[in-house]
């Protein structure tokens, strides 16, 4: 079971399909229609969410799953988020999401659980260091340029992509994903060119100001040069050259 960007789904679905067929007897099935999916996150979200279930949530590891009902509904309970902090991911029938909503909302009460938009979101997982497909990662990225060397199974003797992931970090990368903090005053958004002597080097793919660390942050694609903690860069923000230090990630890290 995979959760794509929503955005992508149907692509990612038919990419899937066409990559499987030479494994013979597998099938790629969308179940979109057959799943919502509601968050709970944050330092209390197993206080808030275990009076709802029976499933022991203090025994889910971070990146694991169970079964179970929550709320009387069916529902399967990953520990995951993309929010940097604790929580859960719950799926549950379409018809019962509404009913797990209120429930929530009305355990959370006492927690001052409120709803989260997307954009409250973008920051949390920005902190956290998360990238994000459309951002900071696509068709003209790799995971060696993206800084996610880790998630990249070395040990197996094949998979998709094996070989030109190797002759890249036989040859090594010629620019990489970096995380900073801006020195001058301004917010460098998605799309902002960094550059030098006015000519682009690089470009942010992710910027924000964040509420909680009260600071601008972003991060970006820049030449490896200028990868290592400390580096100044340039960043033209709508014509003006502000400056801005590449600092280790990710920004905030949730105490254990």
């Amino acid at each position: 079971m995979l959760v794509v960007n929503a955005s992508n789904g149907p692509r990612d679905f038919a990419w899937i399909s066409e990559q499987i067929k030479p494994a013979g007897e597998a099938a790629c099935v969308d179940s979109s229609s057959r799943y919502a999916l509601i968050a709970i996150q944050g330092p209390a979200a197993l206080d808030v969410l275990q009076p709802l279930t029976g499933v022991p949530l203090s025994d889910i590891k971070y990146y694991w799953f169970s079964h179970g009902e929550v709320a009387n509904a069916r529902a399967i309970i990953s520990r995951t988020g993309y929010t940097g902090e604790d929580g859960f991911e719950i799926f549950v029938p379409p018809a019962m999401a509404d009913r797990v909503w209120q429930a929530l909302s009305e355990s959370g009460r006492p927690a001052d659980v409120i709803p989260c938009g997307l954009g409250a979101r973008d920051t949390l997982r920005l902190e956290a260091g998360m990238r994000l497909y459309g951002n900071d990662i696509d068709e003209s990225t790799t995971a060696l340029e993206a800084d996610l060397n880790w998630i990249i199974g070395w040990k197996k003797e094949s998979f998709i992509g094996r070989e030109a992931l190797a002759a890249q970090k036989d040859q090594g990368v010629t620019r990489k994903l970096v995380g900073f903090e801006m020195v001058d005053r301004g917010i460098a958004r998605h799309g902002y060119p960094v550059v030098s002597n006015g000519k682009p080097i690089g470009v942010v793919t992710s910027g924000t100001q964040t509420p909680f660390l009260k600071k601008a942050i972003g991060l970006a694609y820049v030449p490896v040069a200028l990868t290592a903690p400390g580096s100044e860069i340039t960043i033209d923000i709508r014509g003006r050259a502000s400056l801005a230090r590449v600092v280790p990630t990710p920004f905030y890290k949730r105490a254990k």
